[in-house]
């Protein structure tokens, strides 16, 4: 995955802390399930353990098929923290 799409994928979800329409957090939850989901695969093929299973975790909350409705408080971090750990390891998921 080309390092642009995680640097995307990163502002995308800081912007999500500010109020945007619902349309936004439907691309969103498109863009960073699949950001997560190349993670978790290019780092499971690495038989690295934490790092896949954060990432399948991420995933998972931003699964478009079913989505989990967190509140908003609790979203806001879960966005941070997505964001953060997307630069934090950047080049473990860039080819």
């Amino acid at each position: 995955m080309p390092v642009q799409v995680i640097y995307i994928t990163a502002v995308l979800l800081f912007l999500a802390i500010l109020p945007m329409p619902a349309d936004f957090y439907a691309l969103l939850r498109i863009v960073a399930a699949g950001t997560f989901a190349w993670g978790a695969y290019r780092n499971f093929a690495k038989r690295v353990l934490l790092l896949p299973l954060a990432y399948t975790l991420f995933a998972i909350i931003f699964n478009p098929v079913m989505e989990i409705n967190l509140p908003k408080e609790i979203g806001i971090a879960v966005d941070l923290a997505a964001a953060i750990l997307l630069l934090a390891t950047k080049k473990q998921i860039a080819e």
